[in-house]
């Protein structure tokens, strides 16, 4: 157990003091908005101080002396440098940032943060190309999310009569891949999210979720007659940083890339960093513009402006003219459902997406990280096995009566290697091991890989 202060109560702190408190770690919480301390403090079973997090006695309200970590995740790149620099002073080994600004990252920053006491930045425009990415390069998926620094991917595709696993159980397909590091490890029928089994039959209108290593994407995607060679043209809008950043990052992946940018001051700033891309001021909510770019020949649109009204209007007209797939950065996460109700493909919250990536960081260090499944009730959580806890030291079909029935761990990552486990596979401490479960086991599930005292 660590005990873990964080400042900044929004979207992003609360997420990761839920997931770190349902972890069994220390939390503390600073906050300085009065409405959202009362609104955490009636979700989280946490010690909450309201207050100034640049203040050292605030701080120290929360019990900064003798914490093992502090996460400054504020949307104020200032103030969250300022915690690190006085989580330093008491002595605090790591401290995360949540810093935006290129004024104090990269190779061109003015300062040098690391010398102020950030010890490791997380950058939030990355993080949303990081996730836009996912869908990009497994074209055609319904739900996407990485392990393992990018290494092992969890994808999920609507199934149609047309592709090879309909109308065939797990193990019929399971026979055909038994030299690939591939696992079905979840599915949706009728709206409703479970665990399947070998004998399930796949069924066209189904929603299955596969697990599998990096190397094997193209052995998973013509499974669903996909190919990452069907992605040549993109289309991105926005005025932001991150629409930048993500064509930056596409022009090395894709064959044409089109920046269409809102703001005329903010498309020439765009055009003296951006040497190999098409880029064109306009308003994507307009028809004209979106015929312009020929939007009806992409195979993917993506609006990532700062105003989610502009992002999710352009996707729906992007849809409209013809673009393959449409993806919309937004933050207004209460209106998830009608998102997708709408026609929306894919909506990146980026609030919850630093969340997830500030797990992932804090992983190192033993935390699991912890993936939801859509807004079901099923859950991929990766955890590090300890030395004597229950599950170690002895071959699965042994200890199947002590994981929780319905969860299954679909993965072993062991000196960099996924293995996918069998009855005779044996835990050793230390192996990390994504393991699929509903939600209400993730508590009891975490204990058996905990070690006994």
């Amino acid at each position: 157990m660590m005990r873990i202060v964080i400042v900044g109560g929004g979207v992003v702190g609360f997420s990761l003091a839920e997931h770190l408190m349902y972890d069994n770690h220390d939390v503390s919480l600073v906050e300085k908005d009065p409405n959202v301390c009362r609104i955490d403090g009636d979700r989280l079973d946490i010690k909450l101080v309201c207050g100034n997090g640049s203040s050292p006695r605030v701080l120290e309200a929360a019990g900064i002396e003798g914490a093992d970590m502090v996460l400054a995740v504020t949307p104020v790149d200032e103030l969250n440098i300022i915690v690190c620099a006085i989580a330093r002073q008491y002595g605090i080994k790591s401290r995360i940032a949540r810093i935006r600004s290129n004024e104090f990252r990269g190779r061109d920053a003015a300062i040098d943060i690391g010398k102020m006491g950030v010890t490791l930045v997380i950058d939030p425009e990355q993080v949303v190309v990081d996730s836009i990415i996912q869908y990009i390069e497994t074209p055609g998926a319904s739900d996407a999310s990485n392990f393992q620094e990018g290494n092992i991917l969890v994808r999920a595709y609507q199934v149609t009569e047309d592709m090879p696993v309909a109308n065939k159980t797990l193990s019929e397909i399971g026979k055909g891949l038994e030299n690939q590091p591939l696992l079905f490890v979840a599915a949706i029928r009728d709206g409703e999210g479970f665990i399947p089994h070998g004998d399930y039959l796949i069924e066209p209108g189904d929603e299955i979720y596969g697990i599998f290593q990096r190397d094997s994407i193209d052995t998973y995607l013509e499974l669903f007659n996909q190919t990452r060679k069907d992605v040549k043209n993109v289309v991105i809008t926005g005025d932001s940083l991150t629409a930048v950043q993500l064509a930056d990052t596409l022009q090395n992946l894709v064959d044409k890339v089109v920046l269409v940018d809102p703001d005329a001051e903010h498309a020439r700033q765009a055009a003296d960093i951006l040497n190999n891309i098409d880029i064109v001021h306009g308003d994507c909510t307009e028809s004209s513009i979106l015929k312009e770019v020929y939007v009806r020949n992409a195979q993917f649109f993506i609006a990532a402006a700062k105003e989610t009204e502009y992002n999710v209007m352009s996707t729906l007209l992007a849809r409209a003219e013809g673009a393959r797939e449409v993806i919309a950065v937004s933050n207004e996460i209460r209106q998830d459902r009608l998102f997708n109700s709408i026609g929306i493909d894919h909506v990146i919250y980026p609030r919850l997406a630093i969340a997830r990536e500030i797990l992932e960081a804090i992983h190192r260090g033993q935390i699991g990280q912890v993936v939801r499944i859509r807004n079901l009730n099923i859950e991929a959580l990766r955890i590090t096995a300890e030395e004597n806890s229950p599950i170690t030291g002895k071959p699965l079909q042994h200890i199947r009566s002590k994981i929780q029935k319905g969860s299954i761990i679909s993965a072993i990552l062991r000196d960099d290697e996924m293995i996918i486990p069998d009855g005779n596979s044996v835990i050793e401490p230390g192996d990390q091991m994504i393991v699929i479960t509903y939600t209400r086991h993730l508590s009891r599930v975490r204990k058996l890989f905990k070690s006994r005292k």
